[in-house]
């Protein structure tokens, strides 16, 4: 797919993978969209990096999803490409009483239900271009579980698993819609959740490589980019798994 051009959205737009993801977009000649929940920040993003233009939604909340396709689809009619960049992750022990129930769910509700909201809100825009793509983030960890990050493996297997089910149905209807899946391994640089950097021994990658890698997929139309240690993690999730799993519990 041609990467020059084109007018894209990009989830979590305004930092980490999002941002970084938006930024070589943007510099290719394309037209790019970055959403923020925060308005405060997304200005920042926009007004540091000229030429980002700030939508302001939250990807959580299915209200704020379909004013925002809605909005899409008024001012920016051709959208070819979704980038699902929006995520969380979050460390809590499960045994904590005094955790709440909204926060055992937030990743479920940014990570996986705001993947598949965006996606399905844009689906019928996509669907009218000639050529169309959407991305989703997934993790090297929708392979193996982090025990200390009890929910985001599984809202990152499911997104895994979403994915999947988006290309064969698309596939399926004839609609020239190509579906990526990144899945990335830790990317330190994004901060996405520093408990798991401190004293780490997971291996990290660097945030250019990862959007190299990304690039170079969705100019190719891969089905599917797992760079760097995720190949090691996908590896590990099918023959020992919980051996793993425990060494990570162990820090």
């Amino acid at each position: 797919m041609k990467l020059a051009g084109r007018t894209i959205v990009v989830t979590g737009g305004t930092s980490g993978i999002g941002l970084a993801f938006a930024l070589n977009l943007l510099n290719r000649g394309n037209k790019v969209i970055v959403i923020g929940r925060n308005q405060a920040t997304l200005d920042q993003a926009t007004n540091k990096h000229k030429g980002l233009i700030g939508l302001q939604g939250d990807v959580s909340n299915a209200n704020s999803v379909r004013e925002m396709a809605a909005s899409l689809r008024n001012r920016y009619p051709d959208v070819s490409i979704l980038f699902n960049s929006a995520g969380i992750m979050r460390a809590f022990d499960l045994m904590n009483d005094t955790l709440d129930l909204e926060r055992t769910t937030a990743e479920v509700e940014t990570n996986l239900n705001g993947t598949i909201w965006m996606t399905e809100a844009l689906l019928p825009q996509l669907a009218r271009q000639d050529e169309a793509m959407i991305v989703t983030v997934s993790s090297g960890l929708s392979y193996v579980t982090s025990p200390v990050h009890p929910v985001y493996s599984a809202t990152k297997a499911g997104v895994h698993m979403f994915t999947d089910a988006l290309r064969i149905q698309l596939k399926k209807s004839g609609k020239n819609i190509h579906v990526m899946e990144l899945v990335p391994p830790l990317v330190a640089e994004t901060n996405l959740q520093s408990g798991m950097q401190s004293g780490s021994r997971v291996p990290n990658m660097n945030l250019d490589t990862l959007v190299k890698h990304g690039i170079q997929g969705m100019e190719h139309n891969k089905k599917r980019i797992v760079p760097g240690f995720s190949k090691f993690l996908r590896f590990a999730g099918k023959y020992f798994p919980d051996a793993l799993s425990n060494a990570m519990a162990r820090g």
